[in-house]
Formats: C-alpha cells, sequence, structure tokens
C-alpha cells in the first residue's frame, strides 16, 4: 500500500521510492519530509498494517539525547559538567572526568557493552551497575568510538537523576508531548505490537539467526534508549524539523537557537575506533562525512541527522528548513544502505533546489477581514467562527481528536475563547450549563480580591504581616489544627500576605520557615480569606456561618462588575471535633460554568479591565502571573512554577513548549483557566480528564501538566 501526501508532482521522489523497492532493496518502507515545519511527502508502501510502526535502532538517539538538550536550555547542566555530579556511583574506576558533552560526542571511552549480558537487558538496575563498574578504554575527550549501546543507558540515566523522574516520563515531558510525536516511544504496549513492521535482511547479511529476536514482542519490550526505538518516519522527521527551524516549529519554540547551534556544531571527529569510517560528531547528532553520505550533502548545507541500524536516516538540513526521515525495514550491508539512502536523499535535495516543495507545501489559511476587534462579552458570550478568531481549522480539529482520544470515556467540558468570543466549545457526556466546584483554581479568585483590597487601602501591603489582620490565626493549639502534627507555631506570627497566597507561608507546617518553602496549601488559603473579609468586617470566626463573608465579598468586587453568574458557599473536610475551624476552616467554594470560568480568564487575560473598567489593578495582575521571587530565591528551577495565587510559566517549567506569557488557575476536580496573553486566548477545562492531586512534584501532578500541555499545545499551535 502506498500513501501520497499532498504532494502529487514530484515524482522523482515517488520514483526513486518505487525503484527501491523493484530492485528488492526493502519489502516495506516510509518516508516523511518537511519543509518550512510543514509536512510536504508522506509515502508509506508494503505495510499490513493501516498505521504502521517501524524499528528504527540507533535513530532513536538524537531523540533520547535531546532531553538532555532541554536541560541544557533550563540550566540544569553544562557540556562540561562531570556526570558524576548527578550520578556519584559513575564517578568510579577513572570514570570521574567523563562529561555529559563526552557521552553525547561518543568519545567518552566506554563504547563497548559487551560486559553487560544481554539476560540483564530488561533490569534497568543490572545494566546501570554494570556501567558504573566499566573503566574508560580510551581517556575520555581524546578518541571517537561509536558508543552503539551504553550511549542510551547512560543520557537516560543521567535524565532520570536529574529530574527524578523515569526515563520514558522525561522524554514524554520534554520530547514527544512538546513536539506532538505521538507514535514514538521505547517500548510498545502489547495490544500495539500487531502495528509494528518486522525486520527482515538481504541475502548478504552475515547474521540471519537473529532475525526473528530483533523482531520478537519481548524485544520490544526492553527499554534500550539507544536502539530500541519504535515509530514513524512522520514523527523523526518532525523532530528534525525543530531542529532546522533553528529551535522551533511553525514559530512555536522548543530549543533556544543558541542550543541548536551548540548541538549541531562538530565537536569531535577522526577515524571511529569502533568501525575505522571517519565519523564528526555533534552533540548526539552526527554531522556528514565525506559524500556520498546518506544525506547526500556535499558540504554545501548545514546538515545533521542519524542512521539507525543497516535500515534508515533522519536529517536536518538548517540551511533549508528541511528535514527528513526514510525508514526500511531490510537490514542491507554498509554500502548498498548508504546509497539507497543518499540515493533518496539526492532525489529530496533536488526537489528542494527547484522549489517544488514551496508551491505545494500546505499554506496556512489567509485572516479572514471579518472584524475580529477584541469584546468583552455581555450577559452571554457572543460565538464566532474559528477562522474568523484565526484559528487554522485543521490543526483545532486535531486538538479535538487529540482531546477525544485521551480522554477515553471520561467526561469534558473544554471552551477555547479568543478576541473575547467562543471559538469551539466541546462537551462529552458533562452538562454545558452545569456549575463545577473550582477546588484550588478558586486560589487564583483569592489572589484577585487581595489585589483589589491593597488597592482600596484596607490592606495597606502585601507584605503586611496576617495577624495583624487576623489574630485568631495563631490561636491554634497543638491537638486543635486539622491533623496530628498541625497547629499555629511562633514563627507563624510573621507570615505575610504574599506569602499565605504564594503557599510560602509554612503556615502550620513544622520546620518551614515563612518564605522560604513552597508548599501547596488549602488551610493557609482560608486564613487568607478570613483575613481579607475580616478586614471588610464581613466575617467573624465565633460566628463562620454568619455575615455575609468572603463569597459575597467576591461578588461585590469581581462577579457583579463583569455580569457573571456563578454561586458559592462554604464548605468543611471531615475533621476531628477539637479541630478550630472557625479559625482555618470554611473554605469559600466557588461554583461556575465552563463560561464562566471563561469569563475569569478574560478579565485576567486583560490585566484586570472589563470594558473600560479597572475591576482589578493590573499592576497587581502583572506581578501574580510571575513566579514569586520568594520562589525564585528559595527553591530549584524545576520548582520555578508558581506566583501569587497562579500557576505561572515566564520561567518555562509547568509548560515548557508553550508562551512564557502564559499562566493558569488551576484545581482538583480538573478545573482549569489557562490565559495566554500574547495570543489573545483562554482555554478552560471542567472539567478536563486531568488528574490535579498530590504533591506538586508527584506522578498526578506531572502527568497533569503534561497531558495539559498535549491539549494546550495543539490549541496554541492552532492559531494562524
Amino acid at each position: 500500500m502506498t500513501q501520497h501526501s499532498a504532494i502529487s508532482n514530484q515524482t522523482a521522489i515517488q520514483n526513486e521510492f518505487d525503484r527501491q523497492f523493484s530492485e528488492g532493496l526493502h519489502s516495506s518502507a516510509s518516508l516523511a519530509v518537511f519543509k518550512n515545519g510543514q509536512q510536504v511527502v508522506d509515502l508509506v508502501r508494503g505495510a499490513r498494517h493501516a498505521k504502521p510502526l517501524f524499528r528504527v535502532f540507533s535513530m532513536g538517539k538524537p531523540l533520547a539525547a535531546a532531553v538532555l538538550w532541554r536541560y541544557k536550555a533550563r540550566g540544569h547542566l553544562e557540556w562540561n559538567t562531570p556526570i558524576a555530579e548527578f550520578w556519584p556511583e559513575f564517578g568510579t574506576r577513572r570514570k570521574s572526568g567523563i562529561t555529559v558533552g563526552h557521552i553525547l560526542s561518543h568519545s567518552a571511552g566506554l563504547p563497548s557493552h559487551q560486559s553487560i549480558p544481554v539476560r540483564d537487558y530488561p533490569d534497568w538496575g543490572r545494566v546501570i551497575t554494570h556501567i558504573e563498574d566499566m573503566t574508560p578504554s580510551t581517556e575520555p575527550g581524546k578518541v571517537v568510538q561509536y558508543h552503539s549501546r551504553t550511549f542510551g543507558w547512560i543520557v537516560a540515566e543521567v535524565a532520570a537523576r536529574i529530574s527524578g523522574l523515569s526515563f520514558e516520563e522525561a522524554f514524554a515531558r520534554e520530547v514527544t508531548l512538546p513536539l506532538g510525536l505521538k507514535n514514538t516511544a521505547f517500548t510498545i504496549e502489547k495490544s500495539e505490537f500487531g502495528r509494528v513492521v518486522p525486520i527482515d535482511s538481504s541475502e548478504e547479511w552475515q547474521d540471519h539467526s537473529t532475525l526473528g529476536e530483533i523482531s520478537s514482542l519481548q524485544r520490544s519490550q526492553i527499554m534500550m534508549p539507544a536502539g530500541s526505538m519504535i515509530t514513524t518516519a512522520h514523527d523523526v522527521a518532525k523532530f528534525y524539523s525543530a531542529i532546522s527551524g533553528k529551535g522551533k516549529i511553525n514559530g512555536i519554540p522548543w530549543l533556544p537557537e543558541r542550543v541548536i547551534t551548540e548541538v549541531t556544531s562538530l565537536q569531535a571527529e577522526g577515524p571511529d575506533a569502533a568501525s575505522g569510517n571517519y565519523s564528526r560528531v555533534g552533540f548526539g547528532v552526527r554531522l556528514p562525512s565525506s559524500p556520498p553520505n546518506q544525506y547526500a550533502n556535499t558540504g554545501d548545507s548545514i546538515t545533521v541527522g542519524h542512521g539507525g541500524m543497516a535500515t534508515c536516516t533522519g536529517w536536518a538540513s538548517l540551511d533549508d528548513d528541511l528535514s527528513v526521515a526514510y525508514i526500511t525495514n531490510r537490514l542491507q550491508l554498509e554500502l548498498p544502505n548508504k546509497m539507497r539512502l543518499h540515493d533518496m536523499a539526492k532525489v529530496i535535495r533536488e526537489s528542494q533546489k527547484a522549489n517544488e516543495f514551496e508551491s505545494t507545501t500546505i499554506k496556512k489559511p489567509t485572516q479572514q477581514s471579518t472584524n475580529t476587534q477584541r469584546v468583552w462579552p455581555g450577559k452571554d458570550w457572543q460565538e464566532a467562527e474559528p477562522k474568523e478568531l484565526g484559528f487554522d481549522l485543521t490543526k483545532l480539529a486535531e486538538a479535538g481528536r487529540y482531546q477525544a482520544e485521551i480522554a477515553g470515556d471520561q467526561p469534558y467540558r473544554i471552551l477555547i475563547a479568543r478576541h473575547g468570543k467562543i471559538a469551539a466549545e466541546w462537551n462529552f457526556r458533562s452538562d454545558p450549563s452545569a456549575q463545577a466546584h473550582q477546588a484550588s483554581a478558586s486560589k487564583s479568585t483569592f489572589s484577585s480580591i487581595l489585589g483589589i483590597a491593597i488597592h482600596e487601602g484596607v490592606i495597606k501591603s502585601e507584605n503586611d504581616r496576617v495577624a495583624d489582620y487576623y489574630p485568631e490565626m495563631l490561636d491554634v493549639a497543638q491537638g486543635e489544627g486539622p491533623k496530628e502534627g498541625r497547629y499555629a507555631f511562633p514563627e507563624n506570627d510573621s507570615i505575610t500576605f504574599r506569602q499565605l497566597i504564594g503557599n510560602t507561608s509554612g503556615y502550620m507546617k513544622p520546620g518551614e520557615e515563612p518564605g522560604k518553602v513552597f508548599n501547596y496549601q488549602t488551610f493557609g488559603m482560608n486564613v487568607l480569606t478570613h483575613a481579607i473579609a475580616s478586614s471588610y468586617n464581613l466575617y467573624k470566626t465565633s460566628n463562620p456561618e454568619q455575615g455575609a463573608g468572603f463569597g459575597t465579598l467576591t461578588d461585590w468586587k469581581i462577579r457583579n462588575p463583569i455580569d457573571a453568574s456563578w454561586s458559592w458557599k462554604y464548605g468543611n473536610f471531615d475533621m476531628h471535633h477539637e479541630a478550630k475551624l472557625g479559625v482555618f476552616g470554611y473554605t469559600t467554594s466557588y461554583q461556575m460554568t465552563s463560561r464562566d470560568m471563561a469569563r475569569m480568564g478574560w478579565l485576567w487575560l486583560n490585566r484586570g479591565n472589563w470594558n473600560g473598567v479597572q475591576v482589578i489593578p493590573a499592576e497587581w495582575i502583572d506581578q501574580a502571573t510571575k513566579v514569586s521571587s520568594e520562589i525564585l530565591e528559595n527553591e530549584p528551577p524545576e520548582r520555578h512554577v508558581y506566583g501569587l495565587g497562579f500557576w505561572c510559566n515566564d520561567q518555562a517549567q509547568v509548560w515548557p513548549s508553550l508562551p512564557r506569557d502564559s499562566f493558569a488557575a488551576s484545581g482538583a476536580g480538573n478545573q482549569h483557566i489557562w490565559v495566554c496573553p500574547s495570543l489573545d486566548l483562554v482555554v478552560v477545562q471542567s472539567p478536563g480528564i486531568y488528574q490535579s492531586h498530590g504533591a506538586f512534584d508527584s506522578d498526578e501532578q506531572i502527568e497533569d501538566r503534561r497531558s495539559m500541555q498535549g491539549l494546550l499545545g495543539r490549541v496554541a499551535y492552532a492559531v494562524d
């Protein structure tokens, strides 16, 4: 079966693709080409499954290395950082001087995997122990010698040591999800094994006995990042498109250009001690050798890439913003394999030089002349066609398909608004008119009221001591707190409003000095709302269920001015009978429809302004939606995620591949309001299908942010 792309006039590429089949070079193959971030060639032939997957062996090395590229971009490492700094056990047996750059450039002196029994490959811990026991065969940094399998194990372990995640999790977070690679992994589920194209070999191939093992289900479930990748040509070419685009794909940043420049620059070269061939390598990628080579490069463009064991290649031409992945299923000897890859690359380059891709690349739709002036909703939202609001319909539909695919049977409500109008609402098994409990998404509304109270002079400063306004917060003795060991400590006396709303207060947290530790909490938020309401004479600890309360204050200050219709109520967790709920309990619980949530998002996007009325001080929104100084000064970079009541992306830690000006209100029960001022975009999930429980760095929270980025990235990408 052959699948053609939108291109109809590139007969040279099609002819070469077919010629290689007719000459018996392989029985199945796939070719993908991207130009300027858009796929322009998509050919598949010989696969029995409608959506085939291919084994690509060492072709996966650059994708594994890309996790460390991303960590380099965020300052977690330098190329000359010794690996032993992250992995102390690695530093034995003369390995203390081996750096990240040595591994990525195949010059660490650890090329041999012969000391690692194949039977131990499924046991990651055993493999790592074997590597720790290795001694370099050459002086690190002096000799290029291909690290065929050790490369992946070492790269993956370093990534895991830096992130605290499994390599699978780190790889998904840094590579597959940001780039939208939906069919790429280093292991595969049993249910997907039927999609994998079997490997065969030419008659000249020396060892036919290994084909069954290479193509086995057991092999496909062993994590070996240097050689176990299973993927599609589309995914690999798209990965290289982010390189050929110098760190961006369709304008969406993935890596800084400076990191791309370093990765693709020559870092080591010389006769490879493993093969005898002359090698030129960057950090995880190979540069062209002398012609003819698998990239058909003659030195007139910056090209990098990587092949996979006698079957395939992927590469990027940075001068042309051109990327290619060509995957076959038949093992060939070195020369016939190099020539089939070279011949295909040559016709692709010739098509590029003839500008054939320019005339056939799918063009972005022309922006409609319809009025897209930003508006404010009245009693209800205005709706508009996505095109009118500047969305590419095909890409927006892809976001919808992604949402449906990962949701399965779980209910969700998604609302997408741009320029003050609703572009799309996707509701599945969920009443669009129902009000949903906002949980911790309410923190962003609490923050908004605090900003108003400071602006109105009811509270003089966010740096004021909360106990000056609400002394009752200190009247929680041992045994009267929400759980064992939690009560008001003497140091809680110095807690400020800023620390409470920023979740750095340490309130009732033993051993946490105010302003020093980011620790997400609920009871500190309740104290905050009571203190603000008390400053307006709206809350009394002695009668917490009477009086107007913080909810009414929110109605007066925000809900009514923006014509919203949400409701609220007090709520408490089940507590022991000695707990002083009147002090730290009685959460103000907002109940909102997705349209009311979007209304709040639109207010925040406009820096607190609603149709000319400054509801929330703009200066407060500006500082609340950036990571707080307390967190920046006291927490490691991976925890630079929270401002004053908002999840903030200005440090590129929450959603690394989304715009840095984006921020969100998020809460348990899958409530999210994501705001991106640079795209004039608000996305609401209520419920989404994303877990929102556990500590910040728990598996649940990491999966939440991964899943959010998967949808949000696609919606952002759809903005034309």
